[in-house]
């Protein structure tokens, strides 16, 4: 505790040779060896703990940690799987195993279980269950009415209580100047998040609304590019209090969250209410579970008047056609190529999105397309071997044939573009959508098939699809979907002109209309600040 490893560890490894039956004097041995970041020392703490006592969990659960740390899941598996048994109702345990199944296997719906357990148990800690709550969402086995309960009752327990002492008795409520808007995010970098966020601001007038942009990132790749246009602060490395007192000292008006539940989040700074107004917007695709929160920003499609709002903790403001608009990525200028099936390729079919939305729903929808079309493939990104082992053999179990099977590890961003070049038509994942990688797809004139969800997140192909007019891409129901694969793929004079067309489609179209999206975004602010003021009048 006092940070002198080096003497705690001499003074164990002493009392080890005097108690080497003493079992505990092994378990912390090892913890503090992981401290002193010797790990194979620890390792061996930790295997003579289980030889005195071989159901001791937290030797168990540590060695499953450091054996998914080096690269063996298989074997951080079995060692959680034998933890678990022991110690069901271990939240830490539950935390760090659905991790492990997550990130390392890819089996998302297994993790989701055990998040779920660990949330609901209740004695997780904020961070973890902020973790567990956004990994939730990637899931297909889960219902859209406990995932919002889950949300609302993380913020009931670590944010709401937080909210309840902010005083805004000084506060300019004046609705005759210029706005002071903050952006709080860790990803104001060349991220979707960024992306979304530099064109947004760019396109917010001056004259009417001051910007801040609150980074919790050491280092931006973006960070020149928004201080032409806003007021840079950086929140990263410092405490939550300190940072609610830097953006209250700005006098911000609104601020508008672009994190979530995602990495590097800070809830608890908006949990404090540091603004008369706050947002939410993009970047996750669900609601922050916080009181503190007023608004969510989304679309009619994503979010159907009358059928979502009760999974949200914010109220819901919709733009007329999108919640978000799209920037290509920057300084990169690759063309679409023709159309890979009319060069004699096999048809083939793809899905480019983060590997952990591969969900197990979605390989056993996709191989009943492979099985109708047995001479085509289906180009996949894995996040490891061992993932991609368990896609193929998923894949397998659903009928369809290995050489079918691509599955690649993911590069850069040239890498990613250009292989849209070897794909005739893109699947969206479900239940989590694509967002900036189906337009990323439609920029490479590669259209994108979506089944319609009963969620935002699993909503944002159907409301990509129909700002571009492509209504025949979006499927009701799994029957339907297979059904519009089959006929797209023998619709080769469509694929062919929606590659020469998709680049400009898209940049007509809403999610490109820079302008018309701000002037609206522009009027939310000022509705919601005029709202503001009325009531402290």
């Amino acid at each position: 505790m006092l940070g002198r490893v080096d003497e705690a560890v001499k003074a164990l490894e002493k009392l080890a040779k005097l108690q080497p039956e003493d079992v505990e004097v092994f378990n912390i041995l090892g913890h503090v060896l992981l401290n002193a970041r010797q790990p194979d020392l620890a390792t061996a703490a930790f295997n003579r703990c289980l030889e005195l006592n071989p159901n001791h969990v937290e030797a168990m659960r540590h060695l499953a940690n450091w054996n998914n740390f080096r690269g063996n899941p298989k074997k951080s598996l079995q060692l959680f799987e034998k933890a678990q048994a022991l110690a069901p109702d271990h939240c830490d345990l539950l935390f760090e195993f659905a991790w492990t199944v997550f990130h390392s296997a890819g089996d998302t719906d297994r993790a989701a279980n055990l998040f779920q357990r660990a949330l609901t148990l209740g004695d997780i800690a904020a961070d973890r269950g902020s973790v567990a709550l956004q990994l939730l969402n990637y899931a297909s086995n889960q219902k859209n009415e406990t995932i919002a309960k889950l949300h609302r009752e993380w913020g009931e327990k670590h944010a709401d209580p937080l909210g309840q002492t902010a005083d805004f008795k000084t506060h300019d409520f004046n609705t005759d100047r210029p706005l002071r808007i903050g952006l709080l995010s860790a990803d104001f970098i060349p991220h979707p998040v960024g992306r979304y966020a530099l064109v947004l601001c760019q396109h917010l007038n001056s004259k009417k609304f001051l910007l801040f942009i609150y980074s919790n990132r050491e280092k931006s790749g973006l960070t020149a590019q928004f201080k032409k246009i806003a007021t840079w602060r950086s929140v990263f490395g410092r405490g939550d209090d300190e940072a609610v007192d830097r953006i209250r000292a700005d006098k911000i008006d609104v601020l508008i969250d672009l994190s979530g539940h995602t990495a590097f989040a800070r809830q608890i700074i908006l949990a404090k209410r540091p603004a008369p107004v706050l947002a939410a917007v993009f970047a996750y695709p669900n609601s922050t579970g916080m009181k503190a929160v007023d608004y969510r920003i989304s679309d009619p499609h994503s979010d159907p008047i009358g059928h979502t709002e009760s999974l949200w903790t914010e109220q819901l403001e919709r733009m007329a056609d999108a919640a978000w608009i799209y920037l290509p990525m920057l300084n990169i200028d690759i063309t679409p190529n023709p159309l890979p099936f009319s060069t004699g390729a096999p048809f083939t079919f793809g899905c480019l999105n983060n590997p952990d939305k591969t969900s197990r729903a979605s390989v056993r929808l996709w191989a009943q397309v492979l099985k109708r079309l047995p001479n085509s493939r289906i180009i996949l990104f894995q996040i490891n071997d061992h993932h991609g082992q368990l896609l193929r053999e998923q894949f397998g179990e659903d009928g369809a044939k290995p050489e079918q099977i691509d599955i690649r590890m993911r590069g850069n961003a040239v890498y990613f573009l250009k292989l849209h070049h070897e794909i005739d038509l893109m699947f969206d994942p479900f239940p989590y959508n694509g967002g900036y990688t189906t337009c990323d797809s439609f920029w490479m004139g590669v259209p994108m098939l979506c089944m319609e969800g009963q969620s935002y997140a699993s909503r944002q192909g159907v409301m990509q699809n129909r700002c571009l007019g492509l209504e025949a891409f979006v499927a009701s129901d799994k029957e339907e979907f297979v059904e519009k694969a089959l006929q797209i793929s023998i619709n080769p004079d469509l694929l062919k002109q929606l590659r020469e067309n998709l680049r400009e489609m898209l940049k007509r179209s809403p999610l490109m209309n820079y302008k018309s999206y701000a002037n609206e975004f522009a009027e939310m602010l000022q509705s919601w600040w005029a709202k503001r003021c009325e009531e402290e009048q």
